[in-house]
Order: structure tokens, then C-alpha cells, then sequence
């Protein structure tokens, strides 16, 4: 978890809201009206006091809190995730569940080995993981939908045609049409050629994510492999975000069209 979420002022508000204070503060309020004294109430306050300074500095009191924050981050990720599969694809969807079954058994073999604060970071890694693999799979879907169905050999056979038309003809105004539309083909051809590029580069990624699974799957086989969680970042740097590839395809459709045509 990022540390800014794990301050103390977090741990203070936990220990402040802890079920158990708030019954014990009720129930001395309630004393203290039964029988009319302020006794009860006040013992009960300085218990709690006492409880809200020294609560958020116990290990054991963190530690519980850690754990409840990680619950419901995780459960807020894996909710957000079972959203996003209905977007895609049924293929994508069942091939990013079959990652997620892989990371799942690899972190099944981790827990058995590693303490508590790698299998923790481990357990991060390994969403980010599978959320970087579901970024570049909507990229696909995006370079796919953006995919021209008319191959680019046919373009270029249409693109040579245009030029033969317009060096063949004399009229200004026709001229001018054929070069317009010549222009806007090659632009055509060269976006579609470097979404190819693109499409090329994110199934590299993709493969590349799958096959880091069964990598740390036998990194674990080593006796001497410590740092489980440091291998998943090493791995997630190495590969990068799908924000590189997606600013690569904005930039293929800003391209102004230019006067091709000689």
C-alpha cells in the first residue's frame, strides 16, 4: 500500500472508530445515568484518551489496521476489474482470467514461503500486474476497432492509380481533386502501417506479461530468491505502462495531412 495511506493519522482514525471503544463509552454513558454519577463517564473517557494515544502507535494494533485497509483496497480494485471484463472482448476476458488464475497459484506458493510483509507487497504486484495487462488489452481493442478492413496492399495498388491520374491530367481543378485525395490515402497508409506497428507491439507486451507469471513461478524454485515482491516491480518496470503505446496511437491520428503528390 502507498505509505501516505498507512499515516497515523489513518491509525488514529481507526482506533478512534473501533467498535469496542464506542460500546464501552456507551455503556458508561448509560451507568452514568442510571446512577447519576459522572463517574463511570469519565473513567470511560480516560480510558479512551489513553487508548488514542497509545492504540495507534501499538504493532499489533497497525498491523490489524494494514490488513483492513488492504482488504478493502483490494476489494475495491477487484470490483472495479470484474466491471472493466464486461467491456472487452469474450476471448480477452477469459484470457486476462487465466492470468488471474496463474497469479493466484503463484501467490498460493509464495504465502508458503515468504514472510508476511513480501507476500503483502507481492499481493500488490501482482494486481498492478493484472492491471497492466488489462490496460494493453482495451489498448488492442482500441487499435483494433481503429483498423482499417481494406489491407494496405490494396491502398498502395489505389494510391498508385491516383498518381498515374494525376500525372496524366492537364485540368487544374481535376488535378487539384486527385491530389487532395491522394494525400489524404497515403496518410491513410502511413496510419495504418504505424497502428500495425502499434497492434505488433501490444501483443509483445501482452505475451511478455503472461510469460512473467511462469518466470517468477520458477524464480521460486531457487532457495536463495528473497525479494518475491522486488522481482514483480523489476518486471512491471521493465515492460511499462500501455500509456506509451496509447500516446503513440493519439499521435498517429494528429498527423496533418501534406502534399504528397509530386
Amino acid at each position: 500500500m502507498p505509505e501516505a495511506q498507512l499515516t497515523r493519522t489513518s491509525y488514529l482514525k481507526y482506533a478512534f472508530k473501533d467498535q469496542h471503544n464506542l460500546v464501552l463509552l456507551f455503556g458508561a454513558g448509560c451507568f452514568s445515568l442510571a446512577f447519576a454519577t459522572k463517574t463511570p463517564l469519565f473513567v470511560a473517557a480516560s480510558a479512551e484518551l489513553l487508548w488514542l494515544v497509545v492504540g495507534p502507535r501499538l504493532p499489533a494494533f497497525r498491523g490489524w489496521v494494514d490488513s483492513r485497509i488492504t482488504s478493502e483496497y483490494l476489494a475495491r480494485a477487484e470490483a472495479a476489474i470484474e466491471v472493466a471484463l464486461g467491456e472487452l472482448s469474450e476471448s480477452d476476458a477469459n484470457r486476462f482470467r487465466a492470468l488471474s488464475r496463474n497469479a493466484a497459484e503463484l501467490l498460493a506458493s509464495a504465502r508458503t514461503r515468504f514472510a508476511a510483509s513480501e507476500v503483502q507487497r507481492a499481493v500488490h504486484g501482482l494486481l498492478e500486474l493484472r492491471r497492466t495487462f488489462l490496460d494493453y488489452l482495451f489498448l488492442g481493442q482500441r487499435v483494433a476497432a481503429l483498423a482499417d478492413t481494406t489491407s494496405i496492399a490494396d491502398r498502395e495498388r489505389e494510391a498508385a492509380e491516383l498518381q498515374q491520374s494525376y500525372r496524366a491530367e492537364r485540368e487544374l481543378t481535376t488535378r487539384m481533386t486527385i491530389r487532395n485525395s491522394l494525400s489524404a490515402l497515403q496518410l491513410r497508409i502511413s496510419q495504418q502501417t504505424a497502428l500495425g506497428t502499434v497492434s505488433r507491439n501490444v501483443e509483445l507486451h501482452l505475451e511478455m506479461l503472461e510469460a512473467a507469471v511462469p518466470y517468477l513461478s520458477g524464480r521460486l524454485a531457487d532457495p536463495a530468491f528473497e525479494l518475491f515482491g522486488q522481482e514483480i516491480d523489476n518486471a512491471l518496470a521493465d515492460l511499462g505502462p500501455a500509456d506509451t503505446l496509447e500516446a503513440k496511437v493519439d499521435e498517429i491520428f494528429e498527423q496533418a495531412p501534406t502534399n504528397a503528390a509530386r
